[in-house]
């Protein structure tokens, strides 16, 4: 009976171990802006932005042009959307694209996106980030970023005037 309760608190042991490794290898390390063209790996999905333009659309808005370039080099077939990315400001605020090109219209090794985002002329440091590539965002999601997200990934800064 004891070499039972041994075994049960080692394992206790090993998964309280396992979950502060993974707490700490989300949340222990800042979320850096990268410089443009960096690719960034999400699963078998790599995204790289290569291109921003923004300007004024009204009084208090500008859009940002992105042209975002995607690589599934391995197999996966990434189907692309407006959803896809996301942009959040300073506060935390979170804003998708108004408009962008069709979805991955060639299910191939790469393809090049165009998103614009509308954001009030004002946002400082508006920080582009990629969704969910494995499509488990109720899941992964949740347990990555928690909600209110409590951790955004390595991010594209649109911004650097």
């Amino acid at each position: 009976m004891t070499k039972l309760y041994t075994a049960a608190g080692g394992a206790l042991a090993v998964c309280i171990l396992g979950l502060a490794v993974y707490a700490v290898s989300i949340f222990g390390r800042p979320p850096m802006p990268v410089p443009l063209g960096t690719v960034l790996w999400d699963d078998e999905t790599g995204f790289t932005v290569s291109r921003v333009a923004h300007h004024p659309v009204s009084a208090g808005t500008s859009a940002y042009e992105v042209t975002v370039r995607m690589y599934c080099p391995f197999g996966e077939r990434y189907g692309w959307t407006l959803h896809s990315a996301h942009v959040f400001d300073n506060s935390g605020r979170t804003y998708y694209a108004s408009s962008g090109s069709a979805a991955h219209r060639i299910l191939g090794a790469t393809d090049t996106e165009h998103l614009t985002f509308l954001l009030p002329a004002n946002v400082e440091q508006p920080a582009l980030v990629f969704d969910d590539t494995l499509r488990l965002s109720s899941i992964a999601g949740a347990l990555r970023a928690g909600p209110p997200e409590l951790y955004e990934p390595h991010r594209f800064n649109l911004r650097y005037d």
